[in-house]
């Protein structure tokens, strides 16, 4: 599987001890992260002119066009499908510690159609 690695910040969370949130706030337009169970996972990106997504086919666009563009809920039940609790803004916007910033580097699986696959292949835990 191919990976990226991105430098972002991450703050502490609110109530959770030791937890980091990761909001990805240096992301361009076309680049997104795929949160599993509030953790970043995955790297989606789309091309600059946004009609196409790099390493997945043309289904992602026709169901983009079927729900009026809206990633987020595509990528929810994406990950319903799989049995993964997937979603593209993590549950702790807003409730980050503010002087708890600090650069950290993390490594995320890039989503292609291939690790589609891989997933839908390897067992899940039920959610």
């Amino acid at each position: 599987m191919d990976k990226i690695k991105l430098e972002t910040e991450s703050y502490l969370i609110s109530g959770k001890e030791n937890e980091r949130f990761f909001p990805f706030l240096e992301l361009e337009f076309n680049q997104n992260v795929i949160y599993e169970n509030d953790i970043p996972k995955y790297y989606l990106s789309f091309s600059d002119d946004l009609k196409n997504a790099h390493g997945i086919g043309n289904w992602i666009m026709a169901d983009l066009e079927k729900n009026g563009h809206n990633l987020r809920d595509l990528i929810i039940e994406l990950g319903k499908k799989l049995n993964l609790k997937w979603d593209i803004f993590s549950s702790n916007v807003g409730n980050q510690i503010e002087d708890s910033y600090q650069t950290e580097e993390v490594e995320l699986e890039i989503l292609t159609d291939k690790t589609i696959e891989k997933i839908k292949t390897t067992p899940q835990q039920w959610l």
